[in-house]
């Protein structure tokens, strides 16, 4: 789930969402006035009694005509602003919080404080709106020590944005120590406040605030240092029904509790429970008298502490996943965008950035999974790459738990988003009855309108009585990205109508689901909206249960945003299948823990990553125990496909059956393709892959029927679009492999060529590896943009040297090959050219022709070669068609000519 960003400036550049600033608020697609709750009695000035100064030390440094003595509370004035800025003053007041980060025996810097001290009037005046303490910008000056009595010379100025802003003297400061020793009595303040500005007569102040107070956001505790704090506990989100509130009120009992440090990924990270990865601090623990200076800086004010902060773990992490009890466990989980395509955020990468990252996000993920153990799983944000990411955790969870423990329901290619549902499951404790089904018809395109996301659903049968269940996964379309105009923010975040439309769709999704021999149907996963807003209205509206509604309170909740928590992730059940819920259960691993414990590597100078499962994402996954009522047996066949929606005339087009089974003992009695033009039907034998060659453009739909011999059928379809390519000359009708680089350690580069004088649209293409001369993809890549006549495109390995990564390459784990891997391109499904021979693994580790091999060289394609190899099963002699060069050889990489 994506929200927006804000920015926050403080000596030097930090950039973050800041969700404690009214504007933030209005600008992530809050509704809720500023004003405070009528309920709340403005908060008073406090009367604080100082201890009694008798004598205050005598101040003889000199003051000039041009800078007169002026009362603190003088400059400050009764509004935000100094009525003084730009003047010239000397002031007198008590050190009451140093912070210039000066080495004591040196006076150099030691520490990216805050550049300075703030000093407070001892005497108040008698206007409560006048702050007595003003911030002092000396980074050059003499170490300050708390309870110095100071006369200090400085140009009045506001640092900061406009209304966001801390007065201060800076400039070219003078400091003269008049005395020490004088004591400062901090000024108590309480929440909640009168309104948003009533802190401002305590800026630069000595404070303690007197009650306790839990951590309510931890989103910038590793990049900058501070954690939001609020009153009475963790705060919830208005709509999720915990509490009544606002999102105004909840601003006006929460204070930010700041690092007294302008470093950015400060190490070692402030205010964790201990040292190393072991510490945490998690959302709920709890401080009393929290005492130090006021800031106001980036839109809120903070308190840069005088006295450690003694914090209260009060909410511990719980080692094992909640207790459901019955005979099976469902779960869902969303997992952050898992991608095995490595590279830069993008519209089609968002996931891990190097495979350094990747590795950490596969391990924090498979702790998770493995510790919920449940026996059908459904996952969200996964790659949308016709199941190699969701193989590849697969095969890592099962190195951790056992071979064959879980598997995938095959679900292929579908939707239009780059991240999609899948669903796992135990196949020794449920068994799959029939395939996979998507919604089609109105159903599938209000549902995916809004995000290009459809649900998925599979039935399954517990394999001790046969009770079976549908499981249906959900990703609705996500708050953030708020529009203009439309269905903006009307409170409850932005897209909640597109929400709606997709909650009934759902719900027409299910009830066919019902007709097909069913009616119990569990419905799971992140619907992006909390408890009370009109999506989750909608669900209950059709009968179904809202499971969540079953925990505690105080635990139900998966997701904190803006220091609100509240329940995104949810699970419901129909009328039928209510009854068989034996408990339902939050394991809160993610939500209440710091983002920096995450798997990313940047902005971590203090990088206490460890391979567990907090903090594997940001939504914590969801739990339902289920005891079926037994159940008749029914077996019914399973077909899996993968349907390309693109074609042309000019080139072969084509698909895969990846599974093709008969239900139960049933044996597959036919399989066959109807391509949807009126030609033949293609007949297959078995799983496998199936081309056809359309002679008109047009729009298709193509439909895989299975019959087993039980004469049950299943069938997968598709819509397919088939155009005419552009008229181009003649010449070279394909793009083909201009270069392989298979070098030492991760030094592993493909660069692939446009010999047409037109420029290609590579969303048709991919590339796929196939490890150890199998016949099974182990990897894929799907080529996205354009690529013009004569230039080349370059995917590289993450972790490959520079003189590999020219400009505009694209990292990608599919250059996760050696020598012994045979590597294709294809087009629509159907092969235009290979490296290496599908289905054969050669002898001595490569393909070698006298001194070519595909081993610890660089490959580079003959300039008289002009078109691809298509035939991917056939011998293949590296001699014929490369050029070879020594290993790790990439001056060629990045461009290549073809003879005339």
């Amino acid at each position: 789930m994506t929200f927006c960003k804000l920015s926050r400036v403080w000596r030097v550049l930090k950039i973050a969402c800041v969700p404690l600033v009214l504007a933030a608020m209005v600008a992530c697609g809050s509704s809720d006035s500023t004003s405070p709750d009528p309920g709340t009695p403005p908060a008073q000035p406090p009367v604080v009694e100082q201890p009694p100064v008798a004598v205050l030390p005598t101040c003889t440094a000199e003051i000039s005509a041009n800078a007169p003595l002026t009362d603190i509370t003088t400059v400050q004035g009764a509004t935000t602003t100094s009525p003084l800025v730009s003047q010239t003053v000397t002031v007198r007041g008590v050190v009451v919080g140093g912070f210039q980060g000066l080495s004591p025996t040196t006076g150099s810097a030691t520490t990216a404080q805050l550049g300075g001290f703030f000093i407070q009037q001892p005497v108040p005046d008698a206007d409560p709106l006048t702050s007595e303490g003003i911030f002092v910008f000396a980074p050059s000056a003499a170490q300050a020590q708390a309870g110095d009595y100071v006369q200090v010379q400085g140009v009045v100025s506001e640092f900061g944005s406009a209304g966001s802003t801390i007065t201060q003297l800076s400039g070219t400061v003078t400091v003269n120590v008049c005395g020490s020793g004088v004591a400062i009595k901090p000024t108590p303040i309480t929440l909640p406040l009168a309104d948003a500005t009533a802190l401002e007569r305590y800026e630069g102040m000595l404070v303690e605030f007197t009650q306790t107070l839990a951590v309510t956001e931890l989103f910038e505790l590793g990049r900058f240092g501070q954690i939001a704090m609020a009153l009475d506990g963790r705060q919830f989100h208005p709509n999720n029904g915990n509490v009544t509130t606002t999102n105004a009120k909840n601003l006006l009992e929460r204070i930010v509790l700041d690092d007294g440090s302008t470093a950015q990924n400060p190490s070692p990270t402030p205010y964790m429970s201990a040292a190393g990865s072991a510490g945490t601090r998690r959302i709920g623990d709890t401080v009393q008298k929290l005492t130090g200076v006021l800031s106001h800086n980036f839109g809120v004010y903070r308190v840069h502490p005088t006295v450690a902060a003694a914090f209260v773990n009060a909410n511990s992490r719980t080692a094992t996943a909640p207790a459901v009890s019955g005979t099976l466990k469902v779960a869902s989980f969303n997992v952050l965008n898992y991608f095995t395509t490595i590279g830069p955020s993008s519209a089609t990468v968002r996931g891990a950035n190097t495979t350094q990252e990747f590795a950490r996000q596969q391990a924090k993920i498979v702790e998770a999974i493995a510790g919920l153990n449940a026996d059908v799983l459904g996952l969200i944000e996964i790659e949308n790459n016709n199941d190699v990411a969701t193989n590849s955790l697969v095969a890592a969870l099962n190195a951790k738990m056992g071979a064959g423990t879980y598997a995938a329901v095959n679900s292929g290619l579908f939707g239009t988003d780059a991240i999609k549902v899948d669903i796992l499951y135990k196949p020794l404790k449920v068994k799959r009855i029939g395939s996979t089904v998507l919604p089609t018809g109105d159903d599938l395109a209000q549902y995916t309108a809004a995000s290009g996301r459809p649900p998925l659903a599979q039935r399954f049968a517990a394999l001790d009585n046969n009770g079976s269940f549908w499981f249906v996964v959900n990703h609705f379309k996500s708050k953030g990205s708020c529009p203009s105009s439309g269905d903006t923010d009307l409170g409850q975040g932005c897209w909640n109508a597109a929400r709606t439309v997709q909650a009934n769709a759902l719900n027409s999704f299910v009830s066919k689901l019902k007709t097909q021999g069913e009616s119990d149907v569990l419905m799971m996963g992140d619907i992006n909206s909390y408890l009370l807003e009109d999506p989750p209205k909608a669900l209950e509206a059709a009968g179904n249960e809202s499971l969540l509604k079953r925990v505690p309170a105080n635990d139900r909740f998966t997701y904190v945003f803006g220091g609100e928590t509240g329940a995104l992730d949810h699970a419901y059940a129909s009328a039928s299948l209510a009854s068989q819920v034996t408990g339902v259960g939050v394991w809160h691993i993610n939500a209440d823990e710091p983002t920096v414990l995450d798997y990313n590597t940047e902005f971590k100078t203090d990088d206490r990553y460890a391979a567990t499962p907090y903090r594997a994402s940001d939504h914590d996954p969801v739990m339902v125990g289920l005891t079926l009522s037994a159940d008749a047996v029914v077996d019914l066949p399973i077909l899996s496909a993968s349907i390309p929606d693109k074609a042309s005339t000019s080139a072969p087009y084509g698909l895969t059956v990846t599974e093709a089974t008969g239900g139960g003992s049933a044996t597959l009695a036919s399989l066959s393709v109807d391509w949807g033009d009126g030609t033949a039907n293609t007949a297959l034998a078995s799983a496998g892959p199936a081309t056809h060659t359309y002679a008109a453009a047009g729009t298709y739909t193509v439909v895989i029927t299975l019959t087993d011999s039980a004469a049950n059928t299943a069938s997968k379809s598709a819509v397919v679009t088939v155009t005419a390519p552009p008229p181009v000359s003649s010449g070279p009708s394909d793009l083909f492999f201009s270069e392989y680089i298979e070098g030492s350690a991760s030094n592993k580069a493909l660069e692939i060529y446009n010999p047409t004088t037109a420029t290609v649209d590579l969303t048709s293409y991919a590339v796929k590896v196939y490890n150890n001369g199998t016949t099974t993809v182990s990897n894929l890549y799907t080529l996205t943009g354009t690529l013009s006549p004569g230039a080349v495109v370059v995917l590289v390995n993450a972790n490959a040297t520079t003189t590999l990564k020219v400009p505009g390459s694209f990292t990608t784990t599919v250059t996760f090959f050696n020598g012994d891997d045979a590597i294709t391109l294809e087009k629509s499904g159907v092969v235009i050219d290979r490296i290496g021979q599908v289905g054969n693994l050669p002898p001595g580790g490569a393909w070698t022709s006298g001194a070519v091999s595909t081993l610890n060289q660089t490959l580079r394609r003959k300039p008289s070669v002009k078109s691809g190899d298509n035939n991917a099963t056939a011998a293949f002699d590296p001699a014929l068609q490369w050029d070879s060069f020594p290993i790790d050889t990439a001056t060629g990489l990045g461009a290549h000519t073809v003879n005339p």
